[in-house]
């Protein structure tokens, strides 16, 4: 009875991270377009802190970034596009990515074992072939 408890409640917690996973996975994607956006398309100014840049992509929806309080996110940009990197609260380990050019969330990090550390793994250059234009 007991072994049925444990492995159970394990069954039970994977599917309630999974499930959280995939929710803040469909918020990153709106958070990514609208950062994609804001690097090809706008002035943003040289030099811009991820957080800065954050806000100023979603200064039209601000509630598009409250699903990431609890996380740390991290955006590259490169090429004229952007990849956005979702992290635990420490910076430690790698949960989700996406690159806003491409239309499915890129990357589930957080369903790999062993974990991921916080780094980018996408390579612009596979997922958006073109440089933006300028």
């Amino acid at each position: 009875m007991i072994i049925v408890l444990v492995v159970g409640g394990c069954t039970l917690r994977r599917e309630t991270k999974s499930e959280k996973m995939y929710i803040l996975g469909a918020a990153l994607r709106m958070v990514s377009d609208s950062v994609e956006a804001t690097v090809r398309y706008e002035d943003s100014p040289v030099g811009i802190g991820d957080a800065e840049l954050l806000a100023l992509a979603t200064k039209h929806e601000p509630g598009l970034l409250v699903s990431f309080a609890e996380y740390k996110v991290r955006v590259m940009r490169e090429e004229g596009h952007a990849i956005l990197l979702v992290c635990d609260k420490e910076g430690r380990v790698g949960l989700l990515e996406d690159a806003g050019y491409s239309s499915p969330l890129d990357k589930h990090l957080w369903n790999e074992d062993p974990p991921k550390p916080c780094d980018f793994t996408i390579n612009i250059a596979t997922v958006c072939p073109e440089p933006a234009p300028r």
